[in-house]
């Protein structure tokens, strides 16, 4: 990591970090000062798509940031929704089962047409009705019907109580499948779900200005009537960036350097060596202005996840020995250099979650056991982890709370021999020092993003290393946005660094109804509303069926949402190693105000659809 440092410090005296020498222009020819330049993720390998409607759409490229509403918006900071496209919370009745919901008056479509409750009732009968609609099977599942009531209300009627409507049709927390689009544009198309949209009319205060055909930049134009835009009606303000480009910079040298050169102004996530070379720009910040530097509280933590419909992967004694084979203060210090909170539940461990659950079941952690009798978890994992750190002259507390609060209160422990016990138990062989099953020698494969997602991929290849070291034979396979997610879809793959463990408020239903068996689809049939992993565990299902029924204000889903916790540990269908950990460089050199640990209006949350409520504070240096 030395070297790698060393090196990029060398390309930055080379290049310059004065702003003076930053390009006036941007690579489109809009004027710098007026361009708010983004990081995007990687390329689009659906340029000039932006339909929520259409298979394969690359969300996060700035069209669910710039482009188009939800119902329903996350407030990051207060973890608790707001409206945005519908002017109030649901209405419903007793039982829950009819929900009237109010649309917001005074938002206009791009083009000039007013935006009315006809947009949400056509955009929700398509998603229920059409096959190939996003979320169809779920709403097939949830809805029975949704009606126009006028031009500003529809009611909806579900199967059975459902009281936690806005939280299944609204944001929480990157984003929502039910994506508003104008029903006097979509109605016109024979095929809606096959229109690539290339010149979109949206609710969202940006419009498409011009894109590249090869999928590395997109250009967006501030609404010339952007206070009638989603944002503009529900803040009355409008960006300050006539333009925002999102734009990808390929490998980690060329992205530091954009940084240092002042080439770009938000970027999505970074790692610790490529910071120490960014901030040797004075205008380049982190969350925190010293170390970790990096926020912790990304509400979705990356780890191992496993193909729960595939032998031996569907066997939770295999499971549970690839976690104990692991020893985790290797794989955090192969992360980020230690930074990040352990989260062993199927929760991320943010600062709100170790609150509301991660503390109060310590005790049942602790106490916790394989059907064996063996006890996994580790209780002293954050002062070990103190310790290493310590060694390398990092400053960290003495204070065992505060380390809890630091690095998590625990993790599974490292146990090479009861992972042994455990793989032989699933019907794995040890023969001359090599894994067999069914006969034959035992290979799998790891998948891993490519080049994003620095600490979900750090994480693959971490696990892969510690089982290489274990001894079993693992191949870990890098692979592109689009690839890596359809395996996922599909079922087709061994273990991947995946991340299907979120949450951010205190009912869980919304980030765990994914896992109900009942949208298992077959192998290489497309998972529709979750559950990629495919575990079908019948306990689970019946307790998040249960949870459906009640709202996030009863004590009773509080209840529920713990002992589905406890199952997922029990099955383990992921191993989770830290909440997100985010490194998130900004550079102050043409545009500031950005959310940080000092000024913490929102979070950090570029690639999220909260983007747009966040861009009207981000303000020109002048």
């Amino acid at each position: 990591m030395r070297k790698l440092v060393s090196l990029l410090l060398v390309l930055a005296m080379m290049l310059g970090v004065s702003a003076a020498f930053a390009a006036e222009t941007t690579i489109v020819g809009t004027p710098r000062n007026e361009t708010l330049i983004v990081e995007m993720q990687n390329p689009t390998q659906t340029a000039g798509q932006f339909s929520p409607m259409m298979q394969g759409t690359n969300m996060g490229t700035g069209i669910q940031q710039l482009l188009w509403g939800n119902l329903y918006e996350i407030d990051t900071v207060k973890g608790e929704q707001f409206p945005s496209l519908a002017a109030e919370f649901p209405k419903s009745n007793e039982d829950f089962t009819e929900h009237t919901i109010a649309i917001r008056q005074g938002i206009k479509w791009s083009d000039g047409v007013d935006f009315t409750a006809k947009d949400v009732h056509y955009t929700m009968n398509l998603m229920l009705t059409n096959p190939e609609a996003p979320s169809h099977g779920y709403y097939q599942q949830i809805f029975e019907s949704i009606d126009l009531v006028d031009d500003y209300t529809i009611k909806i009627k579900t199967k059975e109580s459902f009281p936690l409507l806005a939280e299944s049709i609204g944001v929480l927390i990157w984003g929502n499948d039910l994506r508003v689009v104008p029903e006097h544009i979509y109605s016109k198309e024979e095929n809606p779900v096959m229109f690539k949209n290339s010149n979109p009319v949206v609710t969202g205060p940006y419009t498409v200005k011009q894109f590249d055909e090869l999928g590395n930049w997109i250009l967006y134009e501030l609404r010339e009537d952007a206070i009638y835009s989603d944002v503009g009606v529900v803040t009355g303000k409008v960006p300050k960036a006539k333009y925002v480009l999102f734009q990808t910079f390929g490998d980690d040298a060329t992205r530091t350097m954009t940084m240092v050169s002042n080439l770009v102004d938000i970027m999505v996530e970074v790692s610790p060596e490529n910071w120490e070379v960014m901030k040797t720009n004075p205008k380049a910040a982190m969350w925190y202005p010293e170390y970790p530097y990096a926020l912790f509280d990304d509400p979705c933590s990356k780890g191992i996840a496993f193909n729960n419909a595939k032998p031996p992967f569907s066997d939770k004694n295999f499971r549970w020995a690839l976690a104990l084979a692991m020893d985790f203060k290797e794989v955090s210090m192969n992360i980020f250099d230690g930074a990040g909170r352990a989260s062993v539940l199927q929760i991320p461990a943010t600062a709100s979650m170790q609150e509301l659950y991660y503390k109060p079941m310590e005790e049942w952690l602790e106490n916790f056991e394989l059907e064996d009798g063996y006890k996994p978890f580790n209780t002293n994992y954050a002062r070990e982890m103190a310790e290493i750190l310590k060694a390398q002259g990092i400053e960290v507390p003495d204070d065992d709370a505060l380390l809890d609060d630091m690095f998590g209160i625990g993790s599974w422990k490292h146990d090479p021999e009861q992972a042994t016990k455990l793989l032989q138990k699933a019907g794995l062989e040890l023969k001359d020092g090599k894994w067999y099953w069914e006969g034959e020698p035992f290979k799998f494969t790891c998948n891993i993003l490519a080049d994003t997602e620095a600490q979900a991929g750090r994480g693959g290849q971490a696990a892969v290393d510690q089982w290489v070291k274990f001894g079993l034979d693992v191949t870990p396979v890098k692979m592109t946005h689009t690839a890596f997610t359809n395996a996922n879809s599909l079922g087709e793959f061994d273990v991947g660094a995946y991340w299907p463990s979120c949450a951010i408020i205190r009912n869980l239903y919304r980030q765990i109804n994914g896992w109900d068996a009942d949208l298992i689809k077959p192998i290489g049939e497309r998972s529709s509303g979750g559950n990629g992993e495919r575990l079908n565990s019948p306990a689970l299902t019946e307790k998040i069926h249960e949870l459906a029924r009640y709202s996030s204000q009863d004590e009773k889903s509080y209840e529920i949402s713990t002992e589905i916790l406890k199952i997922f540990v029990e099955e383990l269908p992921f191993i989770g190693f830290h909440s997100g950990t985010k490194f998130v460089p900004t550079n102050n050199t043409y545009w500031t105000n950005y959310p940080t640990s000092e000024n913490p209006y929102n979070g950090p949350w570029w690639w999220w659809s909260a983007f747009k409520y966040i861009l009207p504070h981000i303000e020109p240096v002048q």
